[in-house]
């Protein structure tokens, strides 16, 4: 993984419902649903900053709004200001769905610029990496949360999200997920051949 860099997207959810200042924690420290953790201090934020572009779903046919990204503490966060009511259809669409709470989770798209740590269990297996140094490519808003925070509060709004998420991921999701356990499933396979030599 780490010899070709690719997009990454990680999900959280957001903390207000106002679409012309939209205060978001756009990522954390928390280990999220692919048992990795971003490291805050290694988010790399020039390149985003000359086109702090905000998409729906990392579609790059689907922009809506702007973004001022900044990491404090152990948190990189967003305020997004969506497009002005009446630029489209679709951004009318969005901002009523945020206004209404109904969407209120983003997605960082990055990729990676340093070496990944592996994250092992108890029995030396990856479960997941860490991330200490990477560039904000994208932000999106999008439908279903993977951080663990974001599925919490979808349990305190009575969803469930075993019934939810699966419906959520859209097929570039899928993809990704299947992409993630092929890539833990070739280092646990590395990993025990290099044991048993």
């Amino acid at each position: 993984m780490a010899d070709s860099p690719a997009m990454i997207r990680k999900v959280v959810a957001a903390s207000n419902n106002d679409p012309d200042n939209w205060e978001v924690v756009a990522s954390d420290e928390t280990v999220d649903r692919y048992g990795d953790v971003i490291r805050a201090d290694g988010w790399e934020l020039d390149h985003y900053r000359a086109n702090p572009i905000v998409l729906f779903g990392h579609s790059s046919f689907e922009p809506i709004g702007t973004n001022h990204a900044r990491v404090e503490g152990k948190r990189l966060l967003s305020t997004i200001k969506l497009a002005k009511a009446g630029t489209s259809p679709q951004i009318d669409f969005y901002r009523s769905l945020i206004e209404q709470r109904i969407l209120r989770a983003t997605s960082v798209g990055f990729m990676p610029t340093k070496g990944v740590v592996p994250i092992l269990d108890k029995d030396k297996r990856i479960t997941g990496f860490e991330y200490v140094g990477q560039e904000l490519l994208e932000l999106s808003v999008v439908s279903v949360p993977a951080n663990p925070a974001a599925l919490a509060l979808a349990k305190s709004m009575n969803l469930q999200p075993e019934k939810v998420l699966p419906r959520a991921f859209d097929e570039g999701a899928s993809a990704f997920i299947n992409r993630r356990r092929c890539e833990l499933e070739l280092l646990r396979l590395r990993a025990g051949a290099t044991a048993n030599r």
